[in-house]
């Protein structure tokens, strides 16, 4: 596997485990749910494809030349964009598809990774939080 394999895996455990909890959620909170859980397995499993295809165009771009190196992220960026917005349209146009759910699965990984990378160091948030004596 590439060099960020085991970040990548630990995303997607986590983007699943979120996916579940808000499926139970959902189930237990709206009315007809199986539109919305559809939509957000479906955007889930997207997102974390695109992530995918994300790690895999960075780990081959760092071993070109930089204009090179450019033009192949760029391209695969815009490739990544087109899915999205595909899965978009689907999610619009399909009736088993709640479109709300979709885009709630297309950002999960971001929220994800926010998160992760946020509460990360809890000593940073010690020492801005925590007054010391003395000051």
């Amino acid at each position: 596997m590439g060099y960020t394999w085991d970040l990548q895996l630990k995303l997607f455990k986590y983007t699943i485990a979120i996916m579940i909890v808000l499926a139970v959620g959902f189930a237990i909170c709206i009315q007809n749910p199986l539109p919305m859980i559809f939509g957000l397995v479906f955007g889930t499993f997207i997102s974390m494809l695109n992530f995918r295809l994300l790690a895999l165009t960075l780990e081959k771009a760092v071993h070109m030349i930089p204009r090179q190196a450019q033009l192949y992220a760029s391209s695969r960026y815009f490739i990544r964009y087109i899915i999205s917005g595909i899965v978009i349209f689907i999610g619009i146009k399909a009736e088993y598809l709640n479109v709300i759910g979709v885009i709630i699965g297309l950002v999960m990984i971001k929220i994800i990774i926010l998160a992760t990378n946020l509460f990360n160091d809890l000593s940073f948030y010690k020492r801005i939080f925590i007054r010391k004596e003395g000051k």
